[in-house]
C-alpha cells in the first residue's frame, strides 16, 4: 500500500517538490529495486529508514523536520492522489488559507462533473471532508501549533483540529481535489487483530484530549 501510495504522488504530481518517506518497519520495508520512486535522492527526496517504529505522530513530526518549504503536506500510506491534486490545493494556500484538505468521501458521478465546472473559490467547491489523511499546511502555522501531539495515536487528528481552531486557523476543505483513502485501515487492522489494545489506546487518547 506504501509503495502504491508513493506511486501515485510519483504520477501526478508536477515538480518542483521534496518527497520525504518516513518508513519506519524494518522487517516490512518499503522496497524501489527499480528506482521507480526515486526515494532516496536528496535534498530533492529523503528516505528516513528508522530501526524502530516511533508512532505515527512521532514519525510525522521527525518528517517536517527534515522540509525545506514554506508548505507543508501530510499524506497517510492509504490515501492514492489523483491528477492535478497539488496545483488546486496551493490555490487555497497561496489565497489567504492556512490549512486545505481535499474531498475524500464518495461522491456520485454527478456531483464529480459538476465540481469540475466550479471555479477554486465558488462556495460549493470549499467543501469535502476535513480529515488528516491528507493535509496541506503552512510550515509557520504547524509551528506555531507545536506539531503533531506525540502522546496521541489514534485521535491524533481530532486534536490538531481542535489546535488550529484554538489559534483561529484559516482552513477549508475542497472538491476541485478528490482523494482515494482507504480509511482507517491503520486503525481497522489493528481493531481486528487485537481489540484489547485498540480498546486500551482509545481510552488513552481520549483521556488525554478530554484533559
Amino acid at each position: 500500500m506504501s509503495m502504491l501510495c508513493l506511486d501515485h504522488i510519483r504520477k501526478f504530481t508536477d515538480p518542483p517538490y521534496q518527497l520525504i518517506v518516513v518508513d519506519p518497519i524494518p522487517k516490512e520495508p518499503i522496497r524501489d529495486d527499480y528506482k521507480t520512486l526515486k526515494l532516496d535522492n536528496p535534498p530533492e527526496s529523503i528516505w528516513l529508514k528508522l530501526k524502530k517504529d516511533p508512532g505515527y505522530t512521532k514519525g510525522m513530526n521527525m518528517g517536517s523536520k527534515k522540509a525545506n518549504g514554506d508548505v507543508l503536506v501530510f499524506i497517510q500510506n492509504d490515501v492514492f492522489v489523483h491528477e492535478g491534486w497539488m496545483p488546486n490545493m496551493l490555490w487555497y494556500i497561496e489565497n489567504g488559507f492556512d490549512v486545505v484538505y481535499p474531498d475524500q468521501v464518495p461522491r456520485d458521478r454527478q456531483y464529480i462533473l459538476d465540481s469540475y465546472q466550479r471555479h477554486l473559490n465558488h462556495p460549493e467547491a470549499m467543501k469535502g471532508g476535513r480529515d488528516a489523511g491528507l493535509m496541506m499546511i503552512r510550515k509557520s502555522v504547524f509551528d506555531k501549533i507545536g506539531g503533531w501531539n506525540e502522546k496521541l495515536g489514534l485521535l491524533c487528528d481530532a486534536d490538531i483540529y481542535k489546535r488550529l481552531d484554538k489559534i483561529h486557523a484559516r482552513w477549508t476543505d475542497t472538491n476541485k481535489v478528490f482523494i482515494s483513502h482507504i480509511m482507517a485501515a491503520t486503525n481497522r487492522t489493528l481493531l481486528d487483530k487485537d481489540p484489547k489494545e485498540y480498546d486500551k489506546r482509545m481510552r488513552k487518547d481520549a483521556k488525554i484530549l478530554n484533559g
